[in-house]
């Protein structure tokens, strides 16, 4: 396990003092947080449009059965 962990790290540590691997984190750690600042509108993007398609499915069925 300690040595899974001291691989793991070495290779984060290079990735790190890569000049690419500076740059792909970054582009990551940008995408984790836009994704992270994000979450909460598109959940409730997802509610929203949800109870939508439960109101419309229930007038629906209302015309659809002559109600």
């Amino acid at each position: 396990m300690f040595n899974m962990l001291k691989k793991l790290f070495e290779r984060i540590k290079a990735s790190v003092c890569n000049k690419k691997g500076n740059e792909i984190v970054a582009i990551a750690l940008i995408l984790l947080f836009i994704i992270l600042a994000a979450a909460p509108y598109i959940r409730n993007l997802g509610q929203t449009t949800s109870t939508g398609i439960s109101n419309l499915n229930s007038q629906m069925q209302q015309v659809l059965n002559g109600q």
